[in-house]
């Protein structure tokens, strides 16, 4: 009898760690997946509509001076004006922007959120 309570102990504890483990290998796995988003806010200076980028000006926190940036647009990419959505054609050189990006490896810097901080474009 005491062989059999002894032996169940056994069992759930193996399944709790077994449980456990695979919780914590998918948990590791969805936060690597995950890309370490970013955020710049400045000044469209140049806008590639064959490679789908675009140049950001912004002033270097750190340093003060200015700096720039290039970040790719993919179609996937949320671009905002206000409350309207907008697509890659319709953003101006000068516009100013922030722009929520993350860092894709070899394929360079690309945006997820593009929110302009003007008024619609007329």
């Amino acid at each position: 009898m005491c062989n059999r309570g002894v032996l169940r102990m056994h069992l759930v504890l193996a399944v709790s760690i077994f449980v456990l483990f695979f919780m914590a290998v998918a948990c590791g796995r969805a936060s690597a997946d995950d890309p370490v988003l970013k955020t710049v806010s400045g000044k469209v200076i140049d806008i590639d509509s064959v490679k789908s980028m675009i140049t950001v000006r912004f002033d270097d926190p750190i340093t003060g001076e200015a700096s720039e940036i290039d970040i790719i647009v993919p179609e996937a990419a949320k671009i905002m004006n206000g409350a309207e959505t907008e697509s890659f054609l319709d953003m101006e050189q000068f516009d100013p922007v922030t722009v929520t990006y993350y860092d894709d490896g070899a394929n360079g810097l690309k945006a997820k959120e593009i929110l302009e901080l003007n008024p619609v474009n007329g």
